[in-house]
């Protein structure tokens, strides 16, 4: 019955993923085409999207995703006040949509994530805010996916989970 058990949790194990905002905002803004001078920039936004949405349909669907107070804010600013907006009243549904899903599991940044940060980017060169996305979730994850650049940086790497980038194109933000 032991063995059985184990052989059941082994099949039916969860991968534990983070998943960068850029991939969030790229996945819930479709590109419109009267936005991009050349028509080659919209196709390539348009492909960023459409490979952005249905990479976070399969993690949902396949994976628990670690996620941080932090970067929920991250997301709500840049769905509701960045670039191309969405309107505040959807941006906020999605929002607590995430907040209320069972496929999230949720972590706040403490004052020591939030020193270790201050450290790291002062040390590195990059901006605070992908360190404190990363820092409370970081022992608890398997993998962590982003297109910005700065994931490939040695702070990052040196975190220990894998980092891929399932849209193929680093970005630099």
């Amino acid at each position: 019955m032991i063995l059985k058990n184990m052989i059941l949790k082994i099949l039916v194990y969860r991968m534990r993923v983070f998943i960068d905002t850029e991939i969030w905002i790229f996945s819930k803004k479709k590109p419109k085409s009267e936005k991009f001078s050349k028509e080659s920039d919209f196709q390539n936004a348009n492909k960023f999207h459409e490979r952005a949405k249905k990479f976070l349909k399969n993690q949902i669907s396949q994976n628990e995703i670690f996620m941080t107070y932090h970067q929920l804010c991250e997301i709500f600013h840049i769905l509701g006040f960045r670039g191309m907006r969405i309107p505040l009243d959807n941006v906020q549904r999605y929002c607590f949509q995430l907040l209320t899903s069972e496929f999230i599991i949720w972590f706040e940044n403490t004052i020591k994530h939030v020193n270790k940060a201050l450290d790291m980017s002062l040390q590195s060169g990059i901006h605070i805010w992908d360190y404190l996305c990363v820092l409370p979730i970081y022992k608890g994850i398997d993998v962590m996916y982003s297109c910005d650049v700065h994931f490939k940086h040695e702070s990052f790497q040196s975190l220990g989970p894998k980092i891929e980038n399932p849209l193929n194109i680093w970005i630099t933000l």
